[in-house]
C-alpha cells in the first residue's frame, strides 16, 4: 500500500517522486480540530442554580458547551441583590471563556433560577416587564460587564 499525505498545498508530483496519479487531491484539510464543532446558528448563554453557586455556561443551539463557570452564592438563598451579583459575574466568566467571535456571537441570555430571575435582574438595574417579549434585554451598563451586545434577549 501507498499512502501520500500533503499538508501544505503542494502537489504531490513536486513534493514526492511517488506516481501522482493515485491518493487525495492536494491541498485538502484534515478533518481534525480541537474546537466544539456546532452546526446551529444559536448560542445561548444559560445561567441556573446549582446548590449554593450559579453556572453560566455557553451552549449552542444543537448543544454544544463552549464555555462554562461557576460562581459561589454570598449570601442567603433569599438575597435577590448577591444573586444578581453571583449571576453577573458567572455570566461574566462565561463569556470571557469564549474564544475570538463567539463573545460576540451570543444570541441571548436564558435564565433558569427557580422563580428568582425577575428580583435577580432588577437588582443588578435591568428593567423586567412582565407583559413584553422578550421580558428582558441587556443595557449597555451589563455589556460592559459581561460582554454580551446590548439588546440581546434575555430569557426566563
Amino acid at each position: 500500500m501507498d499512502l501520500k499525505f500533503t499538508f501544505n498545498g503542494g502537489t504531490q508530483a513536486s513534493e514526492h517522486s511517488h506516481d501522482a496519479g493515485t491518493g487525495a487531491a492536494p491541498g485538502i484539510p484534515l478533518p481534525f480540530s480541537t474546537v466544539p464543532a456546532a452546526t446551529s446558528s444559536v448560542l445561548e448563554l444559560h445561567a441556573r442554580l446549582s446548590g449554593g453557586a450559579v453556572v453560566a455556561e455557553a451552549l449552542s443551539g444543537d448543544g454544544v458547551s463552549y464555555a462554562s463557570a461557576e460562581v459561589e452564592r454570598a449570601a442567603e438563598p433569599g438575597d435577590a441583590a448577591a444573586l444578581g451579583k453571583a449571576v453577573r459575574s458567572a455570566l461574566a466568566r462565561a463569556v470571557a471563556g469564549l474564544e475570538g467571535p463567539l463573545s460576540e456571537a451570543v444570541t441571548s441570555l436564558v435564565l433558569d433560577l427557580g422563580g428568582a430571575e425577575a428580583e435577580a435582574l432588577r437588582s443588578i438595574g435591568i428593567a423586567v416587564d412582565e407583559t413584553a417579549d422578550p421580558r428582558a434585554v441587556v443595557d449597555d451598563a451589563l455589556q460592559r460587564r459581561i460582554g454580551v451586545a446590548a439588546g440581546t434577549p434575555i430569557a426566563f
